[in-house]
């Protein structure tokens, strides 16, 4: 590392030392170039824990939206399946999907937009269910909360509707998600540990995993299972949660998207489809499965200097990436601020810190 980057290094060792997180590793590109990547801290608050390096696996939380089910949802449209108006009565089953349900399109649901609630504890009913239940209760369950909104009036983050847009894709390729979304997006790009349920993988055991918190159900294993309650009832597998890797295989799939848009040689994904997806369904809104600066609720957690052309997402463990579409800027910075506390708020003034200081060494 040169002194040019100190002041990155000088921070995740701040945030590390002041409690935003107990482990943190980062990695900044520009244009799918990697400059800088680090890693800080150890994975858990326990003195004698290994340290945090560029290969810990981190629970991503919500970048599971963006990188595992809207991704998956691009590849079935790529194949004609689906296309973004298409609505949920054309795929899913009528024994389950009530009538409300059926009119709500792809595009509304990857939007924000279907009138569903932002969250539900939905766990206590899953983990009361049979086990042979559970891995699709969850989606039948978020079919069955009442709409809240008039479906495309507003926008309203919302974990139900990527439960139900997991359904859509394991009801069109007759996998589970983690096992389309390895087989089929991440193998292919040679990243081996992005994926669900990493230590039930070959070789899982043998990862370091950042420490997340058991959290409203008691007893659970902080490492490698992902953190979030709904996700962890319904088996590890959903649409809203529960996706793990590392900071440079997160890294290596936003790049993707990144030469996709520009429609550079190695570009994996259709360059017109990207950037549909990548583009605010409404102006000021959000972008298909993905954040944009403007829409974000965390008060501009990307920072100053990423511009209003920009995708992203945040995770509830203390994740992030963002990539500036016109700069080529990517910053992926992957903490286990929740290790230390759901309530740990830290982050919130930490990231457009983190952000701030990276832009202003690349741009």
């Amino acid at each position: 590392m040169t002194n040019k980057w100190a002041k990155l290094s000088h921070l995740l060792h701040e945030g590390a030392a002041t409690g935003v997180f107990s482990g943190a590793s980062a990695a900044v590109g520009l244009k799918g170039e990697l400059l800088w990547l680090a890693a800080v801290g150890r994975v858990s608050s326990q003195p004698q824990a290994p340290p945090v390096t560029p290969q810990t696996i981190f629970d991503l939380a919500s970048l599971t939206k963006p990188l595992a089910t809207s991704l998956a949802l691009l590849l079935l449209m790529t194949r004609g399946q689906i296309t973004p108006s298409t609505n949920l009565g054309e795929v899913l089953p009528d024994d389950w999907l009530p009538p409300d349900k059926r009119p709500l399109t792809i595009a509304s649901l990857l939007a924000h937009r279907a009138g569903l609630p932002p969250w539900c504890p939905f766990y206590p009913k899953i983990l009361a269910a049979p086990p042979e239940a559970r891995p699709t209760l969850l989606e039948r369950l978020a079919a069955a909360t009442p709409l809240t909104y008039t479906p495309q009036t507003t926008t309203l983050y919302s974990d139900l509707g990527f439960m139900l847009l997991k359904a859509v894709v394991e009801h069109l390729t007759g996998e589970d998600l983690n096992r389309f979304c390895r087989r089929q997006l991440y193998h292919p790009l040679r990243l081996t540990h992005l994926g669900f349920n990493p230590k039930q993988q070959a070789g899982g055991d043998s990862l370091v995993y950042a420490a997340t918190e058991t959290g409203l159900i008691s007893g659970r294993n902080t490492q490698g299972e992902v953190h979030d309650e709904n996700a962890w009832a319904a088996g590890g597998i959903a649409g809203h949660a529960g996706l793990f890797g590392s900071v440079q295989e997160v890294f290596a799939l936003v790049t993707a998207l990144y030469q996709s848009f520009h429609e550079q040689p190695e570009a994996p994904f259709p360059p017109d489809l990207v950037r549909f997806f990548l583009h605010p369904l409404v102006p000021g809104g959000r972008a298909l499965g993905f954040d944009t600066p403007t829409a974000n609720p965390a008060a501009r957690a990307a920072g100053n200097f990423f511009s209003p052309h920009s995708v992203g997402h945040l995770g509830f463990t203390g994740t992030s990436f963002w990539l500036d579409l016109d700069s080529g800027l990517l910053v992926v910075l992957l903490t286990n601020r929740v290790h230390l506390g759901r309530d740990n708020d830290k982050i919130k003034t930490f990231r457009p810190r983190f952000h701030n200081a990276a832009a202003r060494l690349v741009i």
